[in-house]
């Protein structure tokens, strides 16, 4: 029959108290009671009932990471620099794809509390419900757009910034005919990489031409399929903002297909810089940011909120930067 805490009370002439706390290491008795404790508790081979102990606590030294999918170089960067973070600080992290809605493990997780705090990297999640469940002992980082409420922690990208830079480096070319390949209109990044883009000519008085908006949905296959029914119909743009760099590869194989030399008769500059924007020919110029760098702002942010840490920033937006390469 397995030795319990109990026993180990009754052995060592303590309270159960008494045993807990020399087990957990807690500074509310002396170095030589806990001592006498963990001698008995080794010599009747106790092993604390971990599982009890985190039903009692509600903790599962874990974090959660709920993300669509992952598909994209991004994510690779962006999880690294969150398990190192965990690992620093003694959390393992759990990361569940919210594939079957309402049903799914991601939405299990969070309502059962199988985790200590979150980090979200999907609209599945829609504001309101993530204002529900955000608790003091329960917080959340949002990645993919603002939300603004209690125990949430926003770590978002300076999209908008960036994407002026962009057009802003197309339009001192000498470009005004500036084609701009967007993702899905639901992407809070995509929309304020699009508000960049408008601004961009706004501020060198250009109009906005809506049939230079082309719609994609961030991957390589859509950019590549819009690029080349653009050339069939002999619009082939002298200028283009891909909203990412997976678009802006697509963008580079058709025109290569119809000998369009980039950046000679097209000029090209990408979101993200991945590592394929530098080892593509021509090596694509684009915007920068950081991912690892993101992913441990986030899983950092989370263990200080969930250590209740005071003077919190509830919204950081990191910064972007242009890297100049041979598609400009």
């Amino acid at each position: 029959m397995a030795v319990t805490i109990k026993d180990v009370a009754k052995k060592a002439n303590v309270s159960i108290a008494t045993v807990s706390y020399s087990i957990n290491g807690s500074p509310r008795i002396s170095d030589a009671t806990r001592e006498h404790v963990l001698k008995i508790a080794s010599e009747l081979n106790y092993v604390a009932n971990n599982n009890a102990k985190q039903l009692k606590q509600k903790k599962s030294n874990a974090i959660g990471l709920f993300f669509n999918s992952w598909f994209g170089p991004i994510y690779s960067e962006l999880v690294k620099g969150i398990e190192q973070v965990c690992h620093q600080n003694g959390y393992d992290l759990v990361a569940c794809s919210v594939y079957g809605n309402e049903g799914s493990t991601a939405h299990k997780y969070i309502r059962d509390r199988m985790v200590d705090g979150a980090i979200i990297l999907t609209n599945s999640f829609d504001d309101e419900f993530l204002k529900s469940i955000a608790k003091k002992d329960f917080p959340v980082v949002v990645l993919d757009r603002e939300v603004s409420g209690p125990n949430i922690y926003n770590i978002l990208i300076d999209n908008f910034g960036g994407a002026f830079s962009a057009t802003k480096a197309l339009i001192n070319s000498g470009c005004e005919e500036i084609y701009y390949f967007g993702g899905p209109e639901d992407s809070y990044d995509a929309q304020k990489r699009l508000d960049g883009y408008i601004s961009a000519l706004g501020y060198y008085k250009i109009n906005v031409d809506h049939s230079l908006l082309i719609e994609c949905d961030f991957t390589e296959r859509s950019a590549y399929t819009k690029m080349q029914e653009l050339i069939e119909l002999g619009k082939q743009p002298k200028a283009v903002f891909a909203s990412n760099d997976e678009m802006a590869i697509g963008i580079i194989r058709a025109a290569k297909e119809k000998d369009i030399a980039i950046p000679e008769d097209m000029k090209l500059v990408g979101f993200d810089d991945i590592q394929m924007a530098e080892l593509m020919i021509p090596r694509l110029s684009t915007i920068s940011h950081q991912k690892m760098g993101m992913g441990e702002i986030a899983a950092k942010t989370l263990v200080d909120a969930m250590n209740s840490k005071d003077d919190m920033e509830d919204l950081r937006i990191l910064p972007t930067k242009l890297i100049l390469r041979e598609t400009l």
